[in-house]
């Protein structure tokens, strides 16, 4: 089994190890959500100087979804490189929403030729054929580019039966799952427990085996710390609030650390892999990246200790620099103290950064307890507003079909929707929205929609966005200029539901590329105006496009209809200035470079994907 992991030869440099799966292990803004992907915390496992890990796990995908997206399994394959590893998970979105264990593509097919509604949900597979297929194809065509593939069976949702978790909380959809034959579809079908036709977990098993690729079954161990814990202090302490499959960061850290000693246990990196018993910080340095002057970010890190001596003690922490720390997240300083007792310390810091000088920025919380300290460095590039001209795009929905936005400065901007319909306005019977003191207004209301016209019930069981139901807010910025967004305010709602939830992510160009989600919300409050006012860090280049998206799901175990997300407005503000690179002094022959600014007789010109501009924008022959 580990011949074809172990056999490979390694060079010295850094190894990546790349996580691809669902929203279980994915990345979390701070700032959105306290849900945490258990990949975010495994790089803290490993020696850094040797291996790095490179979290792509991605909400509500299933093995399809991410593979045939151009944002993920095509860009993760890009950066890969031989003697690389791959960490595969996935089993969650695969189960389906409205297929329950069918394929999605079979169900869409028995849908068209019984005339019925085509789901507006692209995922599903099934665990006998398309689930094995599309880990088959992450396989063969990582070790096509030298590269080692792991299979890892998905972590348990917390559904407890009294002292055990149910079958389908281990991804067997054996008690329950539909499935279609000779053109006959039959819902709430049944195996017996011992048959595992329906298992994902199963199904990864056998694939593993078929491949000779090693296998480190989370599926059981979740299982087994689920029980360890009880449900009671599941719900507490590991998952995030009212959720029953999303970990928050203590259960996301231990999780990972689950995960790296199973690793170390099967010989897999072992000698890169640490399992601390001290006290550690995880992650043990923040890049915070690209941020605005004077704009506050929110970091934290989370300190661990396991078995330590003495069994009670005080942590004293220091922030330098432009940071700030808190253990409450409302109060912040230049110090903090923890204690901890029992030997175990499990401790969220938060950290705060407001920086004002341009250019690289280096500050650092230090952590000492006893004769001991650690450093966790925080880095961040700062860029200046100054200077820049006022852009901003704002809807006001007033009026169907959806208003032209009302456009300030040298941009241009879209509306789009899919998989959503817009239903209506202005309607005397609807204005019963409340906004603050104001009240009796109106919203424009949107629903799910197969075809983008007429109302199509929501699915059942949604937990998470779908990939494929949006309503897209596009700002392109100037061929000649580079747009900095500083504000995206969306006043939203809902109606006549209070199981409406919604993502608000944002990405790059017709690939959506760059996914980042921004703003979460679970279960709105019906018929209350929410204002959703966010501080992006996000630079637009000349001539590229942004999409805001609103990806809505309704949190219901059973097919509804008649449950809307409204919008009242969206505006996205920022700062156009003038691409960063610097101007050259050239000859009136025009250099074959891109994105360029260039003198040619004392006139500034920008190379742009292969056009010439001025500086209005104009193209130059």
């Amino acid at each position: 089994m580990m011949a074809a992991v172990m056999g490979m030869p390694v060079a010295m440099s850094a190894i990546k190890v790349h996580t691809i799966g669902d929203s279980t292990m994915a990345e979390y803004d701070e700032n959105t959500t306290d849900k945490r992907g258990w990949g975010m915390y495994l790089g803290s496992f490993f020696d850094p100087a040797f291996v790095t890990v490179n979290n792509r796990g991605k909400s509500g995908a299933d093995t399809r979804g991410f593979y045939t997206g151009d944002a993920y399994w095509p860009s993760v394959k890009n950066q890969m490189s031989q003697g690389d590893y791959l960490i595969i998970q996935f089993a969650h979105n695969d189960e389906g929403t409205v297929t329950n264990g069918m394929d999605n593509l079979e169900y869409a097919e028995y849908c068209q030729a019984k005339g019925l509604p085509a789901p507006t949900d692209a995922r599903g597979t099934n665990p006998q054929t398309t689930y094995r297929e599309f880990l088959r194809k992450f396989i063969d065509e990582a070790r096509a580019l030298g590269v080692n593939p792991i299979l890892v069976g998905p972590i348990c949702r917390k559904y407890f039966n009294g002292n055990t978790i149910r079958r389908n909380g281990q991804h067997d959809l054996g008690d329950k799952f539909s499935k279609i034959e000779d053109g006959v579809l039959y819902e709430n079908q049944s195996l017996p427990a011992g048959d595992s036709t329906m298992s994902y977990v199963k199904a990864m098993k056998v694939v593993a085996a078929e491949k000779n690729v090693p296998f480190i079954d989370l599926t059981e161990a979740t299982r087994q710390m689920y029980l360890e814990y009880g449900e009671e202090q599941c719900t507490q302490l590991l998952f995030c609030n009212g959720d029953n499959t999303h970990t928050n960061a203590m259960g996301g850290n231990l999780i990972a650390r689950q995960a790296a000693q199973m690793l170390k246990d099967a010989g897999i990196l072992a000698e890169h892999i640490n399992i601390p018993t001290s006290i550690t910080a995880n992650p043990s340095a923040i890049t915070i990246g690209e941020t605005y002057s004077g704009v506050a970010q929110n970091k934290e890190f989370l300190l661990t200790g396991f078995g330590l001596e003495p069994a009670s003690g005080t942590v004293s922490l220091h922030a330098t620099g432009a940071l700030t720390i808190s253990t409450d997240k409302e109060n912040y300083a230049k110090t903090a103290t923890v204690d901890y007792a029992g030997s175990t310390l499990f401790q969220k810091i938060y950290v705060r950064a407001i920086y004002e000088n341009e250019g690289e920025n280096k500050d650092s919380v230090v952590v000492t307890f006893g004769d001991n300290s650690l450093s966790i460095p925080v880095t961040a590039n700062v860029i200046s507003l100054a200077g820049g001209s006022a852009v901003s795009a704002t809807w006001t929905v007033n009026a169907k079909p959806m208003p032209e936005p009302v456009v300030e400065g040298p941009i241009s901007a879209a509306f789009s929707m899919n998989n959503m319909a817009y239903i209506d306005y202005n309607s005397s019977s609807k204005n019963y929205f409340t906004d603050g003191d104001e009240t009796d207004l109106t919203l424009g209301r949107f629903h799910n929609s197969a075809d983008g016209s007429a109302r199509t019930p929501w699915p059942a069981g949604e937990i998470d966005e779908n990939a494929s139901r949006y309503m897209d807010f596009a700002i392109t910025a100037p061929a000649t200029m580079e747009v900095r967004i500083t504000k995206i305010s969306i006043a939203i709602g809902a109606d006549g539901t209070s199981t409406m939830c919604y993502h608000i992510n944002t990405g790059f160009g017709d690939g959506f590329t760059g996914v980042k989600t921004i703003a979460e919300r679970q279960h709105m409050v019906n018929r209350v105006v929410e204002h959703a006012d966010i501080t992006p860090t996000l630079t637009i280049p000349a001539g590229e496009t942004l999409h805001v998206r609103i990806l809505p799901w309704h949190d219901l175990g059973e097919v509804k209809d008649s449950k809307y997300i409204c919008l009242r407005s969206v505006k996205i503000e920022g700062q156009a200035f003038e691409p960063t690179q610097g101007i050259e002094n050239l000859s009136p022959t025009l250099p074959s470079r891109e994105g360029v600014k260039i003198l040619r007789d004392g006139v500034l010109l920008i190379i742009r994907n292969g056009v010439v501009y001025n500086a209005q924008g104009a193209i130059v022959k």
